[in-house]
């Protein structure tokens, strides 16, 4: 009550101390914060899983992709293969010998690899190719790396992939990429480039140029794009008139081409009660030179064996590669991951816009960035709205509910005022304005005041209607209000300290559980949420009754000020008196 009083005979000074401490909040969180990344789409956190991405040339055979793959997976575990060189079984056998327990007791648990973060790793071999390899988090050939428990880590995860990117850049033989297991939902790399044209070729070329200029911007990796040359292919043109003298066609050949690679099944051998088939074709070594195609004989109708080189043109081509389009336009997409610890994301992409904004294009073609900013602009302005549509729901209804609008206005004002807190709060766990999880916070934020708005000046409205003076109902009302605003507060701030710490209790192994992998998701969402009811429940206690009555009080002047005004209307009652 005492707060109170002097806080009605300052009433200009209280208001404007609100005002300095939103604004001064909000300043000393962008210095902290840096201005380069104010805002964020979603929280950066500690992976769970990554995968080392293998890009093989195209028409690559199963032996040549799994000595990559085994080659990456050594370097993953430490083990130095001499970079060309494949090691051994008994070598590869070898690495996965479970490393000794540094210490007891305390939860340590080593994993296949020299780093301790890890508890597993996995290969995966196929023959495959397109854009959709290099693109998906964990591509068809990749090696992948499950770490361990968020409590168990001594080490961030974030450095353990750091680590294994240094060790597996240098493998030869394939483009090779780190992606961490996503989650949440997909939204994109933090730079992605599509380019939209009509000539393929034209566009892969854009595109090498486009790697090469963004990969000059530092801390920018993972520079990769989904334009495929198209696999190696050997031609074979016929000379149809040459074969018709010769009695053969195209089935013809054909055919013989066809058993000569793929084998022709021509009996069944039976030993026993099991079948064997009988396959004719080329042998393997064979069949992997095209040499023997200079040598191969054809037989025709009438006996005579023709060399396959008198009838065709041998020639060695590509493939068309997968073409992708978006909109109906051929579209080759350049995307790249972004060190964050180094440099945030939007700055990386605005200089990755401004290095091409002056890059000459052709004709007909254009470059559009999308990705991860695209998304979060489409966030923040349906955040935005939504807040902006509950505020105003919130006040037709103050509005229906007081029958007056300088009251509701009250309200609106302290849910403004309590956004200090969520800036203060944003800078004790020094995080930038999350557009999915902070936004959520603050309009969550926004009930919780309203409803302490309302407590409290509807109490101050009711000792009014039974004779109160305007400030002595004030007072009142505060004194009386302040324990549920409080409880109001104080429940809600504990309960949520369990997101904010990661403490919780596990039911499974029933014990305390002092880290948890989902508070890294809910911990800006909450700090907002507390810092914000910190702020709230002084503009609630202080703020909202100095601007009632001070609302109020120049209700009173007006009023007198019209009173006044009709005594020096002629005519009137208050002239005659």
């Amino acid at each position: 009550m005492r707060s109170l009083k002097q806080a009605l005979q300052h009433k200009t000074v209280v208001v404007l101390i609100s005002v300095c401490l939103l604004v001064m909040f909000m300043q000393i969180w962008l210095l902290k914060v840096g201005l380069e990344k104010p805002v964020e789409f979603f929280p950066n956190i500690e992976p769970k899983a990554m995968y080392v991405n293998l890009d093989t040339p195209e028409g690559a055979d199963l032996e040549y992709v799994d000595s990559i793959v085994r080659q990456v997976e050594m370097s993953v575990n430490g083990f130095e293969t001499g970079y060309g060189t494949i090691p051994t079984i008994e070598q590869y056998r070898a690495s996965y010998e479970p490393k000794e327990h540094s210490t007891e007791g305390d939860g340590e648990f080593f994993g296949p690899s020299d780093i301790g973060n890890i508890e597993y790793i996995y290969a995966k071999s196929v023959v495959t190719a397109g854009p959709g390899m290099m693109f998906d988090p964990n591509a068809p050939n990749h090696v992948g790396i499950q770490f361990i428990d968020l409590e168990d880590r001594r080490t961030p995860s974030s450095e353990s992939m750091e680590l294994i990117r240094e060790r597996v850049k240098n493998t030869p033989g394939a483009k090779i990429t780190v992606a961490e297991q996503e989650e949440g939902p997909p939204t994109g790399a933090p730079i992605n480039i599509e380019i939209a044209g009509d000539d393929f070729e034209t566009l892969g070329r854009i595109a090498k140029t486009v790697r090469e200029i963004i990969g000059e911007i530092p801390y920018v990796v993972d520079i990769r794009d989904d334009y495929v040359e198209g696999t190696p292919t050997v031609r074979i043109r016929l000379d149809r008139q040459k074969a018709a003298m010769f009695g053969l066609n195209t089935d013809n050949i054909g055919t013989a081409l066809k058993t000569a690679y793929n084998g022709l099944e021509v009996s069944t051998y039976r030993e026993g009660d099991e079948d064997y088939d009988i396959t004719v074709q080329l042998s393997e070594e064979n069949r992997r030179v095209t040499d023997v195609l200079q040598e191969l004989m054809l037989p025709t109708p009438s006996g005579v064996m023709v060399p396959l080189t008198t009838l065709a043109k041998i020639e060695f081509a590509g493939g068309l590669g997968d073409i992708v389009r978006i909109n109906h336009e051929r579209v080759v997409t350049v995307k790249a991951n972004v060190d964050e610890n180094k440099i945030p994301g939007p700055v990386a992409r605005a200089q990755a816009e401004e290095m091409l904004r002056s890059f000459p294009m052709p004709p007909g073609y254009r470059i559009t960035f999308t990705g991860e900013f695209e998304f979060q602009q489409e966030s923040e302005d349906f955040l935005s709205k939504a807040f902006a549509i509950a505020l105003f729901l919130i006040f037709l209804v103050l509005v229906t509910q007081f029958n007056s609008v300088a009251q509701p206005f009250i309200i609106m004002t302290a849910v403004i005022l309590s956004l200090g807190g969520v800036f203060l709060g944003l800078t004790a766990i020094n995080s930038p304005f999350g557009i999915i999880m902070t936004g959520v916070g603050v309009i969550s934020l926004a009930g919780v005041v309203v409803n302490n708005g309302i407590v409290l000046i509807d109490y101050i409205n009711k000792l009014r209607q039974r004779g109160f003076d305007l400030r002595e109902a004030v007072v009142a009302g505060g004194a009386t209000r302040l324990r549920p605003v409080l409880l109001t507060a104080v429940t809600t701030i504990l309960g949520l300290l369990p997101m904010v710490t990661g403490i919780s209790y596990d039911f499974h192994r029933m014990a305390i559980s002092w880290v948890s992998e989902s508070s890294q998701w809910w911990r800006s969402m909450a700090i907002v949420v507390i810092f914000g009811l910190m702020i709230a429940t002084f503009l609630t206690l202080v703020v909202v009754p100095v601007l009632y009555v001070f609302i109020e009080e120049s209700k009173i002047r007006l009023a007198a000020l019209r009173t006044k005004a009709k005594s020096y209307i002629p005519g009137s009652s208050v002239a005659e008196k």
